[in-house]
């Protein structure tokens, strides 16, 4: 027999939720591969339960709301965090422009490797050809996203230095008192003590995150990531910030303005969301065993980034080693500090 209407909505709600814990806050999904979007407002899912009713209408129609509701995730805002300063060093047009500037002024993967520093020259977003470049295509993706990457770690790093600073203070000053209340606010705590706060304020290895990176925008050829710096598959919050529509499925991705922009918002995510609570624990952890945290081992704690599970994490874990990802966690920025402009040939009229 067929279930109840109210009983198939109730499966339908929990199916929901539940979808929304297996996928966390980044949804996983790549271009054009994300099916109906999750929800993760409670109280719309009572009031739903409250106001539902057993004609097949109404459950229709909870069904269609279910499938256009976005789940929050990222506001795609800028940050002051990735302010582009003062006029580029240089405007590129395609990938092979992007690749003839790394190789005569910027360095090569392999002297970041040696020198375990790089200088922070951003790019502001991906060009849209990187297909053409097939021998080149990966090392150019991991060289544009690197500096961006280091940067935003840099950020994490200084505002952890400062709460090391006031664990061990025995008074704090007003100052300190709003930067804390800004952290909690950033990083989803209430009141935060300063310990707390040390859990979740902390670097993300570069391994894990240029993984995925690769994995959610297909190397830079999604068109997610191309038309939005939408790298890592976050979803829109619904709050009014840019996003990217999906052309087969109810869902937007959420856009940025930067490259930088997209890394912090990732880097956010994990390091407040609840569906990485495990991620922050190991990397906790490591840290008071005095230990190196690994972008191949945090990796482990990504199940819920996609419903892909299992899959997924062996995705990630195989694009780590396979590309020695993990030797780039150790990187620190150095001078020169600039970025490179990627600008798009205006597309011509039709006849």
């Amino acid at each position: 027999k067929n279930p109840r209407p109210d009983a198939l909505l109730d499966s339908i709600l929990t199916e929901h939720s539940t979808r929304f814990e297996l996928a966390g806050r980044g949804g996983g999904r790549r271009e054009e591969e994300a099916g109906a979007p999750t929800i993760r407002n409670t109280h719309t899912m009572k009031r739903i339960r409250q106001k539902r009713r057993s004609s097949s209408k109404w459950l229709v129609f909870t069904v269609f709301l279910l499938t256009c509701s976005a789940h929050q995730e990222a506001d795609g805002q800028a940050s002051p965090v990735c302010t582009l300063e003062g006029p580029p060093l240089a405007r590129v047009q395609s990938a092979s422009a992007l690749l003839e500037f790394f190789k005569s002024s910027a360095g090569s993967l392999d002297s970041f490797r040696q020198a375990r520093e790089i200088a922070i020259v951003q790019v502001d977003r991906l060009p849209n050809d990187l297909s053409s470049l097939p021998a080149e295509r990966v090392d150019l993706f991991l060289r544009l996203v690197l500096p961006s990457a280091v940067h935003v770690n840099e950020a994490v790093a200084a505002d952890r230095a400062r709460l090391l600073a006031l664990e061990g203070s025995p008074s704090a000053t007003q100052e300190d008192t709003l930067f804390l209340a800004d952290l909690g606010d950033r990083y989803g705590l209430s009141a935060p003590s300063v310990p707390e706060l040390l859990e979740r304020v902390d670097r993300i290895p570069i391994g894990l995150l240029l993984a995925q990176a690769a994995d959610e925008s297909g190397w830079g050829r999604s068109r997610f990531s191309i038309e939005g710096n939408a790298l890592y598959g976050q979803h829109a919050s619904g709050k009014g910030g840019p996003s990217i529509a999906a052309k087969s499925a109810p869902v937007h991705m959420a856009a940025f303005e930067t490259i930088c922009d997209a890394t912090r918002a990732y880097v956010l995510n994990l390091n407040s969301s609840r569906a990485y609570a495990g991620l922050r624990s190991l990397r906790a952890q490591r840290r008071r065993e005095g230990k190196a945290v690994s972008g191949h081992e945090l990796a482990g704690e990504l199940l819920r980034y996609s419903e892909r599970g299992e899959a997924y994490v062996r995705d990630l874990r195989s694009i780590i080693r396979h590309h020695g990802l993990d030797d780039f966690s150790q990187l620190s920025g150095t001078e020169p500090r600039g970025w490179v402009q990627v600008v798009r040939p205006p597309t011509s009229a039709a006849p």
